[in-house]
């Protein structure tokens, strides 16, 4: 029987060559884990930012950059993307990756806790924030973030269906239940606040996309 992810993997057709050897790159060569975002989803993004035209953007976890390409290529003309990542090493590939993609001057990688950095930027003067970091603390990436969003911003969670495994990020629940708990939180949060219009997006993982009121 096929899925609903092998129909959208179907009807997508192969891959743009680039972004399919940054993943090879990754994975083969760099032994990272497959954790990036799926390909409808990096498209969601890249749509996103094109609707929403931000002269700011943050994303929150860039890995090795796949969905940063994504995102970098909808912002407007003079528009920038700051990516925040907490490990060097993969902050190095992105940088690579990104040059890769032609992108690197509309991006600044920003390496160290997103926390403190997030704790610093002027509240609302960003038009987009994507959230796909540690999940544990996605309740308090949406503290610091919806401060920082403008009227009309947009607020994006990946990993929004809280019933998978998230054993490869969990710190010391073999099943990452605390990881669950927290997207629960975070979920429960967004949907019931009257400051924002949120809707899931069906993507492999889910994503909770919301607009600022």
């Amino acid at each position: 029987m096929t899925t609903t992810v092998d129909y959208v993997r179907a009807m997508l057709g192969a891959r743009d060559p680039l972004l399919d050897s940054v993943l090879r790159d990754a994975i083969l060569e760099h032994g990272l884990r497959p954790m990036q975002i799926d390909d409808n989803a990096a498209r969601v993004m890249q749509l996103l930012t094109k609707l929403a035209q931000p002269r700011r953007a943050i994303e929150i976890g860039t890995y090795f950059g796949y969905s940063t390409i994504h995102i970098a290529r909808g912002l407007p003309v003079g528009g920038m993307l700051t990516t925040l990542e907490i490990d060097d090493q993969v902050a190095g590939i992105a940088r690579r990756n990104l040059a890769g993609a032609g992108v690197e001057d509309r991006v600044e990688i920003v390496v160290g806790d997103a926390a403190v950095y997030l704790a610093e930027v002027e509240p609302e003067s960003v038009g987009l924030i994507f959230i796909d970091a540690d999940k544990r603390n996605y309740p308090e990436y949406l503290k610091l973030c919806f401060p920082l969003l403008e009227r009309g911003g947009i607020l994006v969670a990946d990993d929004a269906f809280a019933h998978g495994d998230f054993a490869p990020e969990a710190i010391d629940d073999g099943m990452g239940q605390a990881e669950v708990r927290a997207i629960n939180t975070y979920n429960r949060a967004v949907l019931r606040s009257a400051a924002l219009l949120s809707a899931f997006i069906g993507t492999n993982n889910g994503m909770l996309v919301s607009m600022k009121l």
